[in-house]
């Protein structure tokens, strides 16, 4: 029999070891919507983080230029099963992933609540949702209703969440800003003048990585608005900055008036689920509410960066400066 003392001790050194090894246990993030333009930064962000375990979601599995940090699962968001299987395991999600650029919006519905079903099942820590700027006020806006409705699923769940709410993206994957400002030109929609708010995406990514990531329980339950330090911006003053920070002569801001899109709207409808989604939105942006409050942001992710920061910065990864 062993004495009680070399038990105590060896129950110490048990112990011990156990802390040891949830000390350097990483916390398993499952990235969704990681092969999209935006997912694909949030995977770079958190692969760069060493506490993690960086999970990638796709219904094809590994891409051909896979990282050796991420690990890629097959999942379908339409496909409760691989979903169950995609999730074993996982701490936190964040998901960024949509359909309603491919013309439907099954994903946005019902893949999301197949998602957050899964999640349920899966007893995950943290979900991680990228959702939209006053999205409670667009029901109006197909994507905009859904991403709603997606927040309210994630509630009534009882995961531990946090709601990530982007505004307008200022780079696109197919970026016409950039490709009219080498041609002197800057296209806006509606009128020159109604403020809406921006994000770069790649701050957005840092972000969700940084929400992933973010120690102890404080951010649960938060929706969190993002946006710039100085607030929304006219179409005319983003002209004017990309023009005084590009150097370019001043650039000439054709508009598309609001009538058109109101004229349009239910003809698009017919032939273009997509089309008739894009124009309710820009009708929305009309409103004037589609403006970040930030004081969240700069509590969870520090401060905000100015508009001539992040546009400065896009400027540089779109070529217009050196």
């Amino acid at each position: 029999m062993q004495s009680p003392h070399s038990s105590t001790a060896s129950d110490r050194k048990a112990l011990a070891e156990t802390e040891r090894l949830g000390a350097t246990a990483k916390k398993k993030v499952l990235v969704v919507g990681a092969t999209g333009f935006l997912g694909a930064k949030v995977l770079c962000k958190l692969a760069h983080d060493a506490s993690v375990a960086v999970v990638a979601m796709s219904r094809k599995g590994a891409p051909s230029n896979e990282s050796a940090d991420v690990e890629w699962v097959r999942g379908d968001m339409m496909d409760p099963g691989s979903l169950d299987r995609a999730l074993q395991g996982v701490d936190v999600i964040v998901s960024s992933a949509n359909s309603y650029m491919k013309g439907s919006l099954d994903t946005d519905f019902q893949g999301n609540k197949h998602l957050i079903e899964a999640a349920a099942r899966a007893n995950v820590g943290r979900f991680v949702f990228l959702s939209i700027v006053s999205c409670e006020a667009a029901s109006a806006v197909p994507h905009l209703h859904a991403k709603k409705v997606a927040e309210d699923l994630i509630q009534a769940s009882g995961i531990p969440y946090v709601f990530v709410r982007a505004p307008t993206f200022l780079d696109q994957s197919t970026d016409f800003i950039a490709k009219g400002v080498q041609a002197g030109r800057f296209l806006a929609m509606g009128d020159k003048t109604t403020r809406w708010s921006y994000v770069l995406t790649d701050d957005l990514a840092s972000y969700l990585a940084k929400a992933a990531t973010f120690p102890g329980s404080e951010i649960n339950n938060q929706t969190i608005d993002v946006g710039w330090r100085d607030g929304p911006k006219s179409q005319q003053e983003i002209a004017d900055l990309v023009s005084e920070i590009a150097k370019k002569s001043v650039l000439k801001v054709r508009v598309v008036p609001w009538m058109v899109f109101r004229l349009l709207v239910h003809p698009v409808k017919l032939f273009s689920e997509l089309g008739y989604d894009l124009i309710q939105m820009l009708l929305f942006f009309k409103k004037g509410v589609y403006v970040s409050n930030i004081s969240k942001q700069e509590h969870f992710f520090g401060p905000a960066p100015t508009s001539r920061d992040a546009i400065t910065r896009w400027a540089k990864s779109q070529q217009l400066i050196s």
